[in-house]
């Protein structure tokens, strides 16, 4: 999901980028884009760690049920 957000955010940057010919234009790629992109690589990263976070969580959920069941046979 983010890996397209950021593929389509770098580049419509390129895009406008190509089409800078003054301070203020550049000063929107460097103000506006990239710290989007920033942004954008922050939210991907939390999603990752999130993802592993919920796998290990349904990892030891699995765990502790097995070892209750075993517990009341």
């Amino acid at each position: 999901m983010f890996d397209d957000l950021s593929n389509v955010t770098s580049q419509q940057m390129g895009k406008f980028s190509d089409t800078v010919r003054d301070q203020f234009g550049q000063s929107i790629v460097s103000d506006v884009f990239e710290p989007l992109l920033q942004d954008i690589f922050g939210l991907q990263q939390m999603a990752e760690l999130f993802q592993a976070r919920a796998a290990e969580i349904d990892q030891l959920t699995g765990e502790l049920q097995s070892i209750g069941s075993m517990g009341h046979e």
